[in-house]
């Protein structure tokens, strides 16, 4: 059985934050989310999804996370973060492989 892979690029938010944001706002929204908020502990522990930049929203797996939080932690920017996520299906759900930030 061959192993399915995807890669996803978008603004990286918290799931905290996502939950706040209209669905009209999300791209907006998401381009503002600032780096500091997306580190913040009860953030964080939300996990992060992406946003691309037609609006479409696709929530991390849990392995994501560590690596999202480094990603945003070595960037230089201030908000607005694009992270490019790999993923593969693993157990019959999609597991985060490599995340690296957009430059």
């Amino acid at each position: 059985m061959a192993q399915t892979q995807e890669t996803l690029q978008g603004y990286v938010v918290d799931i905290a934050c996502l939950r706040k944001y209209p669905r009209s706002e999300l791209v907006q929204k998401a381009q503002a989310h600032s780096r500091n908020c997306g580190l913040m502990g009860h953030c964080a522990e939300s996990g992060y999804g992406l946003v691309s930049q037609d609006g479409q929203l696709t929530l991390l797996d849990t392995h994501a996370t560590p690596m999202v939080m480094a990603a945003v932690q070595e960037s230089d920017l201030d908000q607005g973060i694009q992270l490019k996520v790999q993923r593969q299906m693993k157990d019959q759900e999609m597991t985060t492989q490599n995340v690296q930030e957009i430059a």
